[in-house]
């Protein structure tokens, strides 16, 4: 079988016009690289939850992997100063989002109910505890790309912009989060220079033990 030619992409700062385009792609991946719904029907919010800070508050961090002909195919999302960005969220981003959610209804769904009842003291614990010394490592990043354009070296570009966006504005520190099953991803940061910090929980798809999700944190000094 002939190989697949892939058409040509570039790594580009983030603009407005790309807003859509990395709100589906977030959604499309946002379950270790499937879809939102299989576990949380509202994609709305979950775009809402997850981009809105990098998009309206912090684009100057954001980068997008475009192909030829102008389709973004994937995008880093990253933050500076994470205290920034927990206050930003609590107090002008999660509760506009969930009340959005409420006129649409989301939160007279049985599934939602069941989520929000296994996760609730999960989230709630996270906000007391965080597990990143943020002296150390302030800044924080996501990277999101299409399922048939990974292993093309676009995460690599991607995230390499931003390291060097941050070593060129002193920043000493990052660190992310990725899932424990997502092995993919794991390898390739640890690639990237990045290493193991903590774990926690950080979701529950159901009420027994065997149900909880792990994240496994991963930090990187850029002094």
């Amino acid at each position: 079988m002939d190989p697949v030619i892939h058409p040509a992409w570039i790594v580009r700062p983030y603009a407005a016009g790309d807003r859509a385009a990395a709100r589906r792609i977030c959604c499309d991946t946002a379950d270790a690289g499937k879809p939102v719904e299989g576990f949380f029907g509202d994609r709305e919010l979950i775009a809402d939850l997850l981009m809105n800070y990098y998009t309206d508050f912090e684009p100057e961090s954001a980068w997008v992997a475009e192909q030829a002909g102008g389709e973004v195919v994937g995008y880093l999302t990253g933050c500076r100063d994470t205290g920034r960005f927990r206050r930003i969220m609590s107090r002008r981003i999660a509760l506009r989002a969930l009340f959005k959610a409420f006129l649409r209804g989301t939160w007279w769904t049985a599934s939602t109910r069941r989520l929000v009842r296994w996760n609730l003291p999960i989230w709630w614990r996270a906000l007391g505890h965080p597990a990143v010394p943020l002296s150390g490592y302030p800044a924080h990043l996501h990277i999101n790309l299409r399922m048939e354009v990974q292993g093309q070296g676009i995460g690599r570009r991607l995230t390499n912009r931003f390291l060097d966006q941050l070593r060129a504005e002193g920043v000493p520190g990052v660190h992310l989060s990725a899932r424990e099953d997502n092995t993919a991803a794991l390898a390739f940061f640890e690639k990237m220079g990045f290493a193991r910090i903590d774990r926690r929980p950080f979701m529950r798809t159901g009420p027994g033990v065997d149900d909880m999700r792990y994240a496994v944190i991963m930090a990187q000094s850029l002094k």
